[in-house]
Order: C-alpha cells, then sequence, then structure tokens
C-alpha cells in the first residue's frame, strides 16, 4: 500500500503537466473581448486650437485628439488622427472643408465626406511645428516656425510656399479691413499684406513675441508675451502700447461689437468693452488654474480653450466643456 502511494506521488507532477499539454493543444478557450471606451477628456489632454464651422464645433490638441460638439444636439465626439501628432490648430473652409495643422509639417484634411488625410508641407529640416491656420478670402493659410506661410486652395489640397524660409516663427495669421492679412511674430514683429500675401510689409512694436491679433472694424488688439497688448484705431496704420493689467504670457484675442477677450498663461482670462478701456479678469470659479491657448468669441459668449474647455457667458459664468467629465 505504502509503496503504491509512494509511486503515485512521483508519478503526480508528471500527470499534471501532461494534463496542462493536452489542453494547451485540444482545449479551445472562448473570450468574448470587451471593448474599452475612450473618455471623451482625459488629465493628460491639452486642447491647442478650435474652430465653429456653422453648426458644430471641434478643438484638436495633444497627441492628436480630436474633440467635436454638435452645437443643437450638445452631442460630443472624439477620434485621434493619425500618424499621432500634436495639433496646433484647426480652421473650417467652404462645402464641410476642415485643415488641422500640427507638428513636423504635417496637416490633415478633412472633406465634406469626413474622411481625415495627411500631407506634410516642405518646412525643412529643423523647427518643422505649424502653429496657426485660417480660412482667409477663399483660401486656407498656414503659419509657423522658422517662418513657415503656406497659402491653400479652398480644398486643402494644394498649398504654395509664400516666403522664404527665415529664423522667425509666425505665431498667428488674421484677417484686417479691406481684405488685409496680418501675422502676429516673434521678436515683437507684426506682418501686413494687401495683396493677398505677395507681398509684406513689416512692423517693429517691442521685443517681445507677439502670439495673436484681431480686428473689429477698424479697430484692433495684438496680445503677447508679459501682457503686452498694442492697440489700433486707424486699420493698423499705427499701434500704441495698451497700459499694463496683467503679467501673464497673452496667448490670444478675439473681439466681437460687445467688446474683447484676451486668454492666456495660468488661466488668464480678461474681458473689456467695445473701446478697450478697462480691463476686467474673469474671476468665475469652475475656471481652469491652466493656460488658455485660443479663445473664439461671439456677440454674447466666448468660448475658451487649453486644458480644459468652455464656454464664458456674458455675464461672466463659466460652464465646463463638456458637462460632467471635466478633469
Amino acid at each position: 500500500m505504502k509503496r503504491g502511494w509512494s509511486s503515485l506521488a512521483r508519478l503526480s507532477p508528471w500527470i499534471l503537466i501532461s494534463g496542462l499539454g493536452y489542453a494547451a493543444i485540444y482545449v479551445k478557450v472562448a473570450v468574448k473581448p470587451v471593448p474599452m471606451t475612450q473618455p471623451l477628456i482625459e488629465q493628460r489632454d491639452q486642447f491647442l486650437g478650435g474652430v465653429n464651422d456653422g453648426g458644430r464645433y471641434w478643438f484638436v490638441g495633444q497627441d492628436g485628439g480630436v474633440l467635436s460638439m454638435d452645437e443643437k444636439t450638445r452631442r460630443w465626439q472624439r477620434e485621434e488622427l493619425t500618424p499621432r501628432s500634436n495639433l496646433q490648430g484647426i480652421a473650417a473652409g467652404e462645402n464641410g472643408v476642415l485643415v488641422a495643422a500640427g507638428n513636423d509639417g504635417r496637416l490633415w484634411v478633412r472633406d465634406h465626406g469626413g474622411q481625415w488625410v495627411s500631407q506634410v508641407l516642405p518646412v525643412g529640416d529643423v523647427a518643422r511645428k505649424l502653429i496657426d491656420v485660417a480660412f482667409l478670402h477663399g483660401n486656407f493659410w498656414v503659419v509657423g516656425e522658422m517662418g513657415a506661410l503656406f497659402r491653400g486652395g479652398a480644398d486643402g489640397k494644394t498649398w504654395t510656399r509664400m516666403r522664404e524660409p527665415e529664423d522667425v516663427a509666425f505665431n498667428r495669421v488674421r484677417p484686417g479691413p479691406d481684405g488685409s492679412l496680418w501675422i502676429a511674430a516673434e521678436s515683437g514683429r507684426l506682418l501686413h499684406s494687401a495683396d493677398d500675401g505677395a507681398t509684406w510689409d513689416s512692423i517693429e512694436l517691442d521685443s517681445e513675441s507677439l502670439q495673436s491679433i484681431a480686428f473689429v472694424g477698424d479697430a484692433a488688439l495684438v496680445v503677447g508675451n508679459r501682457g503686452h497688448v498694442y492697440r489700433s484705431d486707424n486699420k493698423g496704420a499705427d499701434w500704441k502700447l495698451v497700459p499694463a493689467f496683467t503679467s501673464d504670457n497673452l496667448f490670444d484675442v478675439a473681439g466681437s461689437p460687445n467688446g474683447w477677450t484676451v486668454v492666456g498663461d495660468h488661466g488668464a482670462v480678461f474681458t473689456a468693452g467695445p473701446a478697450h478701456q478697462q480691463w476686467q479678469r474673469a474671476t468665475a470659479r469652475t475656471l481652469g488654474k491652466s493656460y488658455y491657448m485660443r479663445v473664439l468669441a461671439s456677440a454674447n459668449e466666448s468660448v475658451l480653450i487649453g486644458h480644459t474647455i468652455g464656454r464664458l457667458a456674458g455675464d461672466g459664468s463659466y460652464e465646463p466643456w463638456p458637462q460632467g467629465v471635466q478633469p
């Protein structure tokens, strides 16, 4: 009896190994995968650009992230564009065409059928970031590092370089009065074209980098680093430094007939009336404390875009977007 148990004990490991081998070869285990739901907003998200195409908001940012919201249904969607790269800006053209610009000279074009197609602009071997894109006077315009300035057709498929490369970053391209084009750039430079980009005049304001520009009629504001703000009341012919109301870097400005909104670092959000004489800091409790890179303004509200996204109403209240899922 003892011999039998002893033999069984010696054989039991081999019996176990044989059973596992049989199971590995002949036994098929059915596994039903559970899909992972992509959250709309993640803690690591950083949104760097946005646009309203007339019925839908689009926001782009870090690692190819694209977030959109239907204005009527308030339904949100999220997608990631490949190859994955930071998206710096997005613009809406005609017939539902969208163009997003990002790092490494890369563009993504979305046609009216909803398909995104990637392409690379010839930006050289260094400082290849495309910083901003806008749809102006029937064409898409893209600006970026090393003097990158490209004009594309309304379909976003064919692009022409409009200036030779130079060691300066073009930060924003925006429309001005009488069909003019304006570029806010590094080292206090403003560029202005009155002939659809064929020739450019340069204005030197100061040594601080200028980040954005906006016109409302003949009036304009330029914002930049260390809280520098310049204003013009005569279509950009003359510029005056606005008395400082913050020392934070200011990244964007937008205007409407009801007033102006500027945004920047450390949650800086300031508003002023049409005469831009007195600036007030937005103090809503739900405002983000990190940076805001862009602002989209209308007569009654402003949409703030940065580490968080939200709607700043005319009464000063702030609604984070999407509701309930902000980090």
